[in-house]
């Protein structure tokens, strides 16, 4: 009687049949079972296809909120500028006779005639805070009194996306900006 001798051990034998008894049985399952990928063609593609339009549209969004943020603060600066330069007139004759109650009283009609001239400085020249975005800008709102004036400026800026069925191609940007000197203690 000859033993012969079979060249794979028996563990690799058993995990090879096992194997093959899952892959059989997963194939079953899979053909009419629980999973039937009939019905599943496609879901990766529609949920892929979400996705990417929900990240764009996101993107869209933000960078649409970072531009309006950055106009108005080119608005801001612009403000700020002319509230400066505003209230930097003199009045000198209340000055010398120091009857208006404040160190530095303001020549409201000059400061009135500087801030609509630096107003327009910036929306005609090429100032590195102007955005291109911004347009149509105008001073709303001018209060002097004493030693304080008051600035309420606005402007147009136009959105960098406009997404497809909107109307709204064009936002208000507003900025209020308040400058004064130090009152007699």
């Amino acid at each position: 009687m000859a033993i012969t001798l079979n060249s794979s051990p028996r563990w690799k034998r058993a995990t090879s049949l096992r194997s093959g008894v899952r892959k059989r049985n997963l194939n079953r399952v899979g053909e009419g079972g629980l999973f039937n990928q009939g019905s599943e063609q496609g879901s990766i593609s529609l949920l892929t296809i979400g996705l990417f339009v929900l990240t764009v549209s996101m993107l869209i969004l933000v960078t649409d909120i970072a531009a309006m943020a950055v106009a108005k603060r080119s608005l801001l600066h612009a403000s700020e500028s002319a509230a400066i330069r505003a209230a930097h007139n003199l009045d000198l004759a209340a000055y010398y006779r120091g009857v208006s109650g404040v160190k530095i009283p303001i020549d409201c009609q000059m400061a009135y005639a500087q801030v609509i001239e630096e107003l327009n400085q910036w929306l005609q020249g090429d100032s590195e805070f102007k955005r291109e975005e911004l347009e149509a800008a105008q001073l709303v709102e001018f209060n002097c009194a004493g030693n304080r004036v008051r600035l309420v400026t606005s402007a147009r800026a136009r959105l960098p996306f406009v997404l497809p069925g909107s109307s709204m191609n064009y936002l208000e940007v507003n900025a209020t900006v308040t400058a004064e000197s130090d009152q007699k203690g």
